[in-house]
Protein backbone atom coordinates (compact mmCIF):
# COMPACT_ATOMS: atom_id res chain seq x y z
CA UNK A 1 0.00 0.00 0.00
CA UNK A 2 1.46 3.37 -1.04
CA UNK A 3 -0.77 5.97 0.53
CA UNK A 4 -0.33 8.51 3.34
CA UNK A 5 -3.47 9.59 5.19
CA UNK A 6 -1.80 11.64 7.92
CA UNK A 7 -2.53 15.00 6.26
CA UNK A 8 -5.94 14.19 4.77
CA UNK A 9 -8.46 17.00 5.23
CA UNK A 10 -11.01 16.04 2.57
CA UNK A 11 -12.32 12.95 0.82
CA UNK A 12 -13.45 13.52 -2.77
CA UNK A 13 -15.99 10.97 -3.96
CA UNK A 14 -17.05 9.97 -7.44
CA UNK A 15 -20.85 9.78 -7.75
CA UNK A 16 -22.10 6.93 -9.95
CA UNK A 17 -21.08 3.54 -8.60
CA UNK A 18 -19.54 5.06 -5.46
CA UNK A 19 -22.25 7.17 -3.84
CA UNK A 20 -25.16 6.17 -6.09
CA UNK A 21 -26.19 2.63 -6.98
CA UNK A 22 -26.71 3.81 -10.53
CA UNK A 23 -24.28 2.15 -12.92
CA UNK A 24 -26.68 -0.54 -14.13
CA UNK A 25 -29.15 2.24 -14.98
CA UNK A 26 -26.59 4.36 -16.80
CA UNK A 27 -25.36 1.33 -18.73
CA UNK A 28 -28.90 0.39 -19.76
CA UNK A 29 -29.55 3.95 -20.94
CA UNK A 30 -26.33 4.01 -22.96
CA UNK A 31 -27.10 0.62 -24.51
CA UNK A 32 -30.58 1.74 -25.54
CA UNK A 33 -29.26 4.98 -27.02
CA UNK A 34 -26.56 3.17 -29.02
CA UNK A 35 -29.10 0.62 -30.25
CA UNK A 36 -31.41 3.36 -31.47
CA UNK A 37 -28.59 4.63 -33.68
CA UNK A 38 -27.75 1.08 -34.87
CA UNK A 39 -24.39 1.07 -33.09
CA UNK A 40 -23.17 -2.01 -31.24
CA UNK A 41 -21.27 -1.22 -28.03
CA UNK A 42 -20.50 -3.86 -25.43
CA UNK A 43 -21.68 -3.37 -21.84
CA UNK A 44 -18.14 -3.97 -20.54
CA UNK A 45 -16.86 -1.12 -22.72
CA UNK A 46 -19.40 1.25 -21.17
CA UNK A 47 -18.47 0.20 -17.64
CA UNK A 48 -14.72 0.43 -18.25
CA UNK A 49 -15.08 3.95 -19.65
CA UNK A 50 -17.57 5.30 -17.14
CA UNK A 51 -17.31 9.07 -16.96
CA UNK A 52 -15.12 9.22 -20.07
CA UNK A 53 -17.50 8.53 -22.95
CA UNK A 54 -16.88 11.47 -25.26
CA UNK A 55 -16.43 12.21 -28.96
CA UNK A 56 -12.78 11.17 -29.15
CA UNK A 57 -13.31 7.87 -27.34
CA UNK A 58 -16.34 6.93 -29.43
CA UNK A 59 -14.50 7.91 -32.63
CA UNK A 60 -11.66 5.54 -31.72
CA UNK A 61 -14.10 2.78 -30.80
CA UNK A 62 -15.98 3.01 -34.08
CA UNK A 63 -12.74 3.23 -36.06
CA UNK A 64 -11.56 -0.03 -34.48
CA UNK A 65 -14.83 -1.61 -35.60
CA UNK A 66 -14.46 -0.07 -39.06
CA UNK A 67 -17.51 2.07 -38.53
CA UNK A 68 -17.54 5.60 -39.90
CA UNK A 69 -19.37 7.90 -37.51
CA UNK A 70 -19.48 11.67 -37.81
CA UNK A 71 -18.35 13.44 -34.60
CA UNK A 72 -21.60 15.34 -34.24
CA UNK A 73 -23.50 12.06 -34.02
CA UNK A 74 -22.06 11.50 -30.55
CA UNK A 75 -23.77 14.68 -29.34
CA UNK A 76 -27.09 13.21 -30.43
CA UNK A 77 -26.34 9.87 -28.74
CA UNK A 78 -25.23 11.60 -25.54
CA UNK A 79 -28.36 13.75 -25.49
CA UNK A 80 -30.53 10.70 -26.04
CA UNK A 81 -28.77 8.78 -23.25
CA UNK A 82 -29.46 11.59 -20.79
CA UNK A 83 -33.09 11.70 -21.89
CA UNK A 84 -33.55 7.93 -21.47
CA UNK A 85 -31.82 7.93 -18.09
CA UNK A 86 -33.83 10.89 -16.80
CA UNK A 87 -37.19 9.55 -17.96
CA UNK A 88 -36.82 5.84 -17.24
CA UNK A 89 -34.23 5.37 -14.52
CA UNK A 90 -33.39 8.47 -12.46
CA UNK A 91 -36.42 8.26 -10.18
CA UNK A 92 -35.42 4.77 -8.99
CA UNK A 93 -31.73 5.49 -8.39
CA UNK A 94 -30.74 5.63 -4.73
CA UNK A 95 -27.74 6.25 -2.52
CA UNK A 96 -25.82 3.20 -1.31
CA UNK A 97 -26.89 2.99 2.38
CA UNK A 98 -23.33 2.19 3.45
CA UNK A 99 -22.06 5.22 1.52
CA UNK A 100 -24.56 7.51 3.23
CA UNK A 101 -23.49 6.27 6.65
CA UNK A 102 -19.81 6.68 5.81
CA UNK A 103 -20.29 10.21 4.49
CA UNK A 104 -22.07 11.10 7.72
CA UNK A 105 -19.31 9.56 9.86
CA UNK A 106 -16.63 11.48 7.99
CA UNK A 107 -18.47 14.72 8.68
CA UNK A 108 -18.75 13.86 12.38
CA UNK A 109 -14.98 13.40 12.41
CA UNK A 110 -14.27 16.77 10.83
CA UNK A 111 -13.35 15.44 7.38
CA UNK A 112 -14.59 17.58 4.50
CA UNK A 113 -16.48 15.77 1.75
CA UNK A 114 -16.51 16.77 -1.91
CA UNK A 115 -18.01 15.22 -5.04
CA UNK A 116 -16.68 14.99 -8.60
CA UNK A 117 -18.85 13.49 -11.33
CA UNK A 118 -19.15 13.50 -15.10
CA UNK A 119 -22.94 13.40 -14.72
CA UNK A 120 -24.82 16.64 -15.22
CA UNK A 121 -27.09 18.13 -12.60
CA UNK A 122 -30.08 17.81 -14.94
CA UNK A 123 -30.16 14.01 -14.66
CA UNK A 124 -30.41 14.07 -10.85
CA UNK A 125 -33.79 14.14 -9.14
CA UNK A 126 -34.50 17.20 -6.94
CA UNK A 127 -34.56 15.13 -3.75
CA UNK A 128 -31.25 13.50 -4.58
CA UNK A 129 -29.68 16.83 -5.52
CA UNK A 130 -30.80 18.32 -2.21
CA UNK A 131 -29.19 15.44 -0.30
CA UNK A 132 -25.97 15.83 -2.25
CA UNK A 133 -25.76 19.57 -1.62
CA UNK A 134 -26.32 18.95 2.09
CA UNK A 135 -23.63 16.27 2.20
CA UNK A 136 -20.86 17.51 -0.12
CA UNK A 137 -19.09 20.77 -0.84
CA UNK A 138 -18.00 21.43 -3.49
CA UNK A 139 -19.97 19.43 -6.06
CA UNK A 140 -18.19 19.40 -9.41
CA UNK A 141 -20.53 18.17 -12.15
CA UNK A 142 -19.95 17.48 -15.83
CA UNK A 143 -21.42 20.80 -16.94
CA UNK A 144 -18.84 22.72 -14.86
CA UNK A 145 -15.70 21.51 -16.66
CA UNK A 146 -14.37 21.64 -20.20
CA UNK A 147 -12.54 18.31 -20.10
CA UNK A 148 -13.85 15.11 -18.57
CA UNK A 149 -12.09 12.26 -16.82
CA UNK A 150 -9.42 10.91 -17.40
CA UNK A 151 -8.21 14.52 -17.75
CA UNK A 152 -7.24 15.95 -14.33
CA UNK A 153 -9.42 19.06 -14.70
CA UNK A 154 -12.42 17.77 -12.67
CA UNK A 155 -10.31 16.88 -9.64
CA UNK A 156 -8.11 19.95 -9.99
CA UNK A 157 -11.25 22.07 -9.90
CA UNK A 158 -12.36 20.31 -6.71
CA UNK A 159 -8.96 20.95 -5.10
CA UNK A 160 -9.12 24.60 -6.09
CA UNK A 161 -12.59 25.03 -4.57
CA UNK A 162 -11.51 23.19 -1.42
CA UNK A 163 -8.40 25.33 -1.17
CA UNK A 164 -6.27 22.24 -0.63
CA UNK A 165 -3.08 20.72 -1.99
CA UNK A 166 -3.22 17.25 -3.63
CA UNK A 167 -1.60 15.57 -0.60
CA UNK A 168 -4.35 16.94 1.64
CA UNK A 169 -7.12 15.10 -0.20
CA UNK A 170 -8.04 11.53 -1.11
CA UNK A 171 -10.26 10.31 -3.95
CA UNK A 172 -12.67 7.35 -3.89
CA UNK A 173 -13.42 6.01 -7.37
CA UNK A 174 -14.74 2.92 -9.14
CA UNK A 175 -13.58 3.27 -12.76
CA UNK A 176 -10.26 3.53 -14.62
CA UNK A 177 -10.97 6.98 -16.09
CA UNK A 178 -11.70 8.39 -12.65
CA UNK A 179 -8.58 6.83 -11.16
CA UNK A 180 -6.47 8.27 -13.99
CA UNK A 181 -8.04 11.71 -13.47
CA UNK A 182 -7.30 11.69 -9.75
CA UNK A 183 -3.74 10.46 -10.19
CA UNK A 184 -3.06 13.03 -12.93
CA UNK A 185 -4.18 15.71 -10.46
CA UNK A 186 -1.65 14.33 -7.96
CA UNK A 187 -4.23 12.90 -5.55
CA UNK A 188 -4.04 9.43 -4.00
CA UNK A 189 -6.95 7.21 -4.96
CA UNK A 190 -8.86 4.33 -3.40
CA UNK A 191 -10.95 2.23 -5.80
CA UNK A 192 -14.03 0.16 -4.92
CA UNK A 193 -14.99 -2.95 -6.87
CA UNK A 194 -18.66 -1.95 -6.95
CA UNK A 195 -18.67 -1.93 -10.76
CA UNK A 196 -15.52 -3.58 -12.08
CA UNK A 197 -13.19 -6.33 -10.77
CA UNK A 198 -9.95 -5.41 -9.05
CA UNK A 199 -7.87 -6.29 -12.11
CA UNK A 200 -9.46 -3.34 -13.96
CA UNK A 201 -8.54 -0.91 -11.16
CA UNK A 202 -4.84 -1.64 -10.81
CA UNK A 203 -3.75 2.02 -11.10
CA UNK A 204 -5.43 2.91 -7.79
CA UNK A 205 -3.26 3.16 -4.69
CA UNK A 206 -5.64 0.88 -2.79
CA UNK A 207 -8.42 -1.39 -4.08
CA UNK A 208 -11.20 -2.38 -1.68
CA UNK A 209 -14.27 -4.54 -2.09
CA UNK A 210 -17.04 -2.23 -0.93
CA UNK A 211 -18.11 0.58 1.39
CA UNK A 212 -17.89 -1.61 4.49
CA UNK A 213 -14.25 -2.35 3.67
CA UNK A 214 -13.67 1.36 3.05
CA UNK A 215 -15.15 2.24 6.46
CA UNK A 216 -12.92 -0.33 8.15
CA UNK A 217 -9.91 1.03 6.27
CA UNK A 218 -10.64 4.58 7.44
CA UNK A 219 -11.06 3.41 11.03
CA UNK A 220 -7.84 1.40 10.92
CA UNK A 221 -5.94 4.38 9.51
CA UNK A 222 -7.40 6.80 12.06
CA UNK A 223 -9.36 8.88 9.55
CA UNK A 224 -12.55 8.23 11.52
CA UNK A 225 -12.87 7.15 15.13
CA UNK A 226 -14.56 3.83 16.03
CA UNK A 227 -18.13 4.28 17.25
CA UNK A 228 -18.89 4.19 20.93
CA UNK A 229 -20.82 1.18 22.21
CA UNK A 230 -24.50 1.44 21.41
CA UNK A 231 -24.13 3.76 18.40
CA UNK A 232 -24.89 2.82 14.81
CA UNK A 233 -21.92 1.62 12.81
CA UNK A 234 -20.78 3.11 9.52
Amino acid sequence: MNINLSNIQAIIFDLDGVILDSMSSHTAAWSTAFDEFDLQVEKDFILRHEGALDRDLLKRLFALNRQQVKPELFDKIYSRQREIYSRQYAVDVSVFPEAARLVNRLGQNGIRRALVTSSRREVLSPNLWNWLTDSFSPLVTGDQVNRFKPHPEPYMKALDELGLQPQEALVVENAPAGIASAKAAGISCIALTTTLPAKELFDADVVLEDHAALSMFFKREGVIEPELAGTASA
